[in-house]
């Protein structure tokens, strides 16, 4: 029985769970030898010791499928031979032969069944589900189906001496009307309100578990998942809101002091319900000492006070201005020079204390996870420096009781010290992602032709995906500034809302521009987010929205958190039927 860390590991294929495969090794060595691994996405960290097999012996071992695996081997001297890297499949069975000729490459035994045909099966479940609706909405307003209804409708006498009174006879229908619902929808833009709702559709979806698949969950450490993009993308949408509603408090006459006052108030409450959903996470009575403080609302609330009292002291009531033909083409940007210069400046803060901060017993400038992070010289005399500079200003000014305790890259990099990824230094660069936005919502309010407005945010998405390459190098990992949503680097701000620049440029084309989509279901979730983001953490876990899974697969998972999201899409088109909206 062969041993790695004091626990069997012989692989009993039937018994493989979801993410794991079988890999049969066969040595002809007639040596002892010791296999080590590490997982691709532990950068810079070193081999941990795996199984030792006897001389000319063969093994079965159980490997996990979510990222590559590097794995080598070693004699009596523990010098590395034949390095490899394989990324295995789930349920695959897989071969590997070490032989005194040399290295040989992993081999597949038995073929993986396809790992994403789950996904594929509930896109095409909900394609074909679209299909019919709108079949049916073209089949019950067809001509066909009109006169079927007259045919079949019954009449009075009177009515047919008469003749029935038409719409055009009728006295006109006034505004008062129309449904609250519907005068609602009419007054936003709808593309606003589909993208908040994709955001926040998506964000119940990765929270409940996204089907357990690797890029429906939050990066390690470097780089960049269909999960990292949700938080920045609603910070960014909130921006683009945000000087819209301010520009209308402005002109219908409101003071400033009005104006930001309500901004403060809203801070307030957001930064409350945040502690509030942190103290309701826990099933026991809340211990003051270890309440954690940071979090996404709590976030949300500071960004906004700080975007929010920047444009309610210096936004101006009036956006389009004549003169010459260069200055109307960037009046957009010239028109918030005093507030770009405010939050560059934040955002250059954020910079300097990132690589210029001493942090006692760390490299200056270190930006790693600590733990089994190697990457710099000595790496083992910094694993206790996790986060650099954002997580020393962290357990230096809120305490480590009152940041998060187990982040999301403890497993893999083996950390010890507590990590917020939501600190208090990412919020200056927060604040960035937010004023991006609000260039997007500028751009809207000073452009009235769509083809302006769609050109200039694709010039602006593709410039700060150009520069965010360059901050990180074109890499995930060596780069100047690498994208990290843990310390919410410039770079990832920038590539973030480079995607959500050209997001909104597709839906405004098809949603508004074009009409070829009416936005349902998302834009009835857009216009509650905050009713749906706070109700799904209170009933994460909980039945109708999820279960305890029978047998543990993707299939499981993906169709519970899929029925999930949908019941709370659901719920948002209740609420704005029975016309209630939750503004603070």
């Amino acid at each position: 029985m062969w041993e790695t860390n004091g626990k069997n590991v012989v692989c009993n294929f039937t018994a493989l769970k979801m993410d794991e495969a079988c890999l049969h090794i066969t040595s002809d060595i007639p040596n002892e030898l010791k296999l080590w691994k590490q997982v691709d996405e532990c950068h810079g960290c070193k081999y941990l010791p795996w199984v030792t097999m006897p001389p000319s012996s063969n093994i079965s071992l159980v490997v996990e499928t979510k990222y590559p695996l590097n794995f080598v081997y070693s004699g009596t001297e523990e010098k590395f031979d034949c390095g490899i890297t394989y990324h295995f499949e789930e349920y695959g069975v897989y071969g590997w032969n070490i032989t005194k000729e040399g290295c040989n490459p992993v081999t597949v035994i038995e073929e993986p069944p396809f790992p994403f045909l789950p996904i594929i099966g509930a896109f095409i479940i909900f394609l074909s589900l679209s299909l019919i609706w709108n079949l049916g909405k073209c089949a019950m307003n067809s001509e066909w189906m009109a006169r079927l209804r007259e045919r079949n409708h019954p009449f009075s006498e009177l009515e047919s001496d008469l003749g029935s009174p038409s719409s055009a006879e009728g006295p006109p229908m006034t505004r008062a009307d129309v449904m609250p619902a519907v005068r609602r929808q009419r007054a936003r833009v709808a593309t606003l309100d589909v993208f908040r709702g994709i955001c926040i559709a998506l964000m119940i979806f990765v929270n409940y578990g996204g089907g357990q698949y690797w890029f429906f969950k939050h990066s390690t450490w470097n780089g960049l998942t269909v999960a990292d993009l949700v938080y920045p993308w609603f910070l960014w949408i909130m921006g683009v809101s945000l000087v819209i509603s301010l520009r209308s408090q402005l002109r219908s006459s409101l003071r400033r002091r009005q104006v930001l006052a309500r901004v403060v108030k809203r801070s307030i409450i957001l930064f409350g319900l945040g502690l509030l959903l942190n103290t309701l996470s826990a099933c026991k009575r809340t211990d003051l000492r270890m309440l954690r403080l940071p979090g996404v609302l709590q976030r949300i609330g500071l960004a906004y006070l700080i975007v929010g009292t920047l444009e309610a002291l210096t936004l101006k009531p009036q956006g389009f201005q004549y003169g010459r033909w260069f200055t109307l083409q960037l009046q957009d940007v010239l028109d918030a020079w005093a507030q770009w210069f405010v939050v560059l400046a934040l955002a250059g803060i954020h910079v300097v204390l990132s690589l210029l901060l001493p942090v006692p017993g760390c490299p200056t400038g270190y930006l790693g996870p600590g733990g089994l992070d190697s990457s710099v010289p000595k790496g083992d005399i910094y694993q206790n420096c996790t986060g650099g500079a954002a997580g020393y200003v962290d357990r230096l000014l809120l305490g480590p009781d009152h940041i998060y305790q187990t982040p999301t890259f403890r497993h893999i990099y083996q950390t010890v010290l507590p990590f917020d990824p939501e600190g208090l230094l990412g919020t200056l660069t927060a604040v960035l992602n937010v004023y991006l936005g609000v260039q997007a919502g500028r751009i809207l309010l000073s452009y009235h032709y769509s083809v302006s407005r769609v050109i200039r945010w694709c010039v602006w998405g593709i410039f700060c995906g150009i520069v965010a390459a360059v901050l990180c190098r074109f890499q995930k990992d060596d780069g100047w500034i690498p994208v990290n949503k843990n310390l919410w680097s410039v770079s990832f701000v920038l590539l973030t809302a480079c995607f959500a620049f050209l997001l909104l440029s597709v839906l405004y084309l098809v949603v508004d521009a074009g009409k070829w989509w009416n936005g349902h279901p998302f834009l009835y979730a857009g216009m509650n987010p905050l009713i749906l983001y706070v109700g799904h953490e209170l009933a994460k876990n909980k039945f109708p929205w999820s279960w305890e899974p029978y047998y543990h697969t993707h299939t499981e998972f993906l169709a519970m958190d899929v029925w999930g999201t949908c019941l709370w899409l659901l719920i948002a088109f209740i609420l704005f039927k029975k016309d209630i909206f939750l503004s603070i």
